[in-house]
This record gives structure tokens, sequence and C-alpha cells, in this order.
């Protein structure tokens, strides 16, 4: 089986360089060719606005020709304008180019499972865009997978539209995707500070390239240099993740899947049984009505850590999205009830409507995650 990957705006392109230097280095991917074609050529189509950024984060990468698209000017971080395009000035061919090249890709796989995206969620073109793009693969492929790999911006700000953008992104996603990997920039910082004196964009892009290919690929994510116990891993892990919210409430989870790689000799599960799995059920202090609220994958190689090293990787649906979903609602409801920046998204196409429909939308899924810890 084989996916493609789509990469949309600045970010999700960045990401995407990241991602793929690490894929490149393991054979076990060449051979396999899920994400590689026999030919050495990636199975993804990189998108953005702009050529120069887009050009710039493809650089090196083996990619295959057509399979970058980009116009000629950005999208000033307006998702209205990302998601309708300039069709006065002659760009509207990104969305039907990018969907044309994905249709290639996908008539290139012997056996099609779905598509992986990765985007931003606040930028003009990996939020609007990326938010068009999901629902066009949603409508032209309805049976296949569709996972959104996006990225929230910085609480603290980074425009005055995130939150907006986040809105109206998280709406689209929620109705289109099968899947939603969530990485808060807030978080990734915080880890990269404590481990570094200056955080570099490069080194924030590498980082969330390395837990994404723990999810995706066998990589080095939460792999240290020599091998430790499955017990020592775990609690290498505990230490980089964020379980409290901002009144000192520890965070729940529904479910999770712990992906153990390196696994040569067959004793993660011998472990998980006596006791390990116990570690992570309170850890991540799982619901009391899921039985089965920790779900394990195991491989014997690790293919991008050094020789002889073992990586545990986690993904969990936490109660933390209620805490950031809370904050992009009640920032977006402020300034949607003063009218601030309504006139950039009305005169793209979006209406007062759209946001009302938004805001039901994420009232909803916050709802929804309060009733299930409830």
């Amino acid at each position: 089986m084989s996916a493609v990957f789509l990469h949309v705006g600045q970010c999700g392109n960045q990401i995407g360089k990241a991602f793929w230097k690490k894929t490149s280095q393991d054979k076990a991917v060449h051979e396999g060719h899920t994400f590689i074609h026999p030919d050495g050529k990636q199975r993804s189509v990189h998108v953005d606005s702009e050529p120069k950024v887009v050009q710039k984060a493809c650089k090196g990468l083996k990619i295959r020709d057509g399979n970058i698209v980009s116009g000629k000017r950005g999208r000033g971080t307006n998702w209205a304008l990302g998601y309708h395009g300039l069709k006065k000035s002659g760009e509207d061919h990104i969305l039907e180019d990018t969907a044309n090249q994905v249709r290639k890709e996908i008539e290139r796989c012997d056996m099609y499972s779905g598509c992986i995206m990765m985007h931003s969620l606040t930028g003009g073109t990996g939020s609007g865009l990326g938010s068009r793009l999901c629902e066009t693969m949603r409508e032209e492929y309805p049976m296949d997978h569709l996972i959104s790999c996006t990225v929230a911006p910085c609480l603290t700000g980074e425009s005055p539209l995130q939150n907006y953008n986040a809105l109206l992104t998280l709406s689209y996603l929620q109705r289109n995707t099968d899947c939603v990997v969530l990485t808060y920039n807030d978080d990734v910082l915080g880890k990269l500070q404590r481990k570094m004196e200056s955080v570099s964009f490069d080194a924030m892009n590498t980082s969330i390239a390395s837990a994404l290919g723990g999810i995706f690929l066998p990589t080095d994510t939460m792999t240290p240099k020599s091998k430790l116990s499955w017990a020592g891993l775990q609690k290498q892990m505990s230490q980089g993740i964020r379980r409290h919210d901002s009144k000192g409430n520890v965070f729940g989870s529904i479910g999770n899947v712990v992906i153990a790689r390196g696994d040569s000799t067959q004793t993660f599960y011998p472990q998980m049984t006596q006791g390990l799995e116990k570690k992570f059920r309170k850890f991540f202090n799982t619901v009391s009505w899921n039985p089965f609220p920790i779900d394990i994958w195991t491989a014997k190689t690790n293919h991008i850590g050094p020789k002889d090293t073992a990586s545990i990787t986690v993904a969990s649906n936490s109660e933390s999205i209620v805490e950031y979903l809370e904050t992009v609602y009640e920032r977006s409801r402020v300034k949607f009830a003063a009218k601030a920046y309504l006139h950039w998204y009305n005169k793209y196409g979006v209406t007062n409507e759209d946001f009302e429909e938004a805001f039901d939308v994420v009232e909803d899924i916050i709802q929804n995650y309060k009733s299930a810890f409830s």
C-alpha cells in the first residue's frame, strides 16, 4: 500500500524538507516503496503561493517534475485569500494544478491507501489553501484515508489574523479529514529551549519532522545515544511532554498509540504486560470508560537511529486540545463581535455566516471532548 504526501505553504514545505531528509536515509523505506517510487522519486506534491519558498524547501529532494506547484504572490496570512485564491490575477490555477499532480501520483500507486498533508493552521496558504485541498481530496477520494498534520502557532501571537485562520481551518479539518495530528509550536519551542540557548526555525522544523516520523516512519524520535531499557525510554519520553493545563489540572486521554521501534528481541510486549502499560496509563491519565486505552505497535528495527538503539513514540488523543480550542474560539469571538478584520475576509469571499458555522463546529468539538472526560 502507498501513501501520497501533500506539503502546503511555507510551514508544510519546511517541515516536509526535514521529514524527507530523514526518510531518504532509511533503506527499508526505499525497499518497501510505500513513500518512495521504485525509481527513487518521492510520492509527494509540494505547493505554495510563492515560488521562492517552495523551491528553496524542495532543493536537494528527489521530487518528480511537475510536482512543485507555485503562484506569483503570497496570501497575506489570510484564510479567505488562501481558500478562494486570486482569480482576478489569473492565479486560480494553483488548486487545479495541485489536484492534477496529486491525481497523477495516486495513479502511480499500485494500491493507494490515502493522503498525508502537512501544513499550518494560520498561514494564508497553509490554512486557506490547505482547507480547500482537504475538501477537494475528500470529494475526489471519499473512501481513502486523509490525514492532516498541522501546526498551531505560538499563543502569544504571530499574526492578528491567526485565531480566525485557525478557527476556519479546524472547522474544515473536522468535516473533511479522518485524523488530525496537531503539533503546538509553544510545546516544541519549550522542549528545545531546555536543550539549547538559541532555537532556530530549522531546529523546530526538524523536531516536528522527527515526531511525525515516529508515527509514520522508523525514525530516531525519542532515541538515545545508547540503548536504555523500555522503562528508561518511557521515563525519558515523559520528561518532554506537557501534562497540565494553565490551572494545573492533569490532561486526560481517550486513546493512545505506543510505537516501539528497535524491538529486536521482542521484549516490549512482555514488559508492557509486566507493568509498563500501567505507567503509560497513569502518565497519560486514560479515561476509565475505555477498556483498551493503549494500542501497541512494534518494529524489530529502528533504521534511522544509531546502531543497536530503540525508540518509543506516542500519539495521544489528549484533552489538551480543549485548552487550545477554547483559546482560539474565545479570542475569535471577541474579535468577531467587534467586527475586527472581518472586511479582509469578506473582501475575498468569506461571509459572516461562514464564521458562525465555524464557531458551531469548533464549539461542538469542545463540548464533545468535555463530555468524554466528564
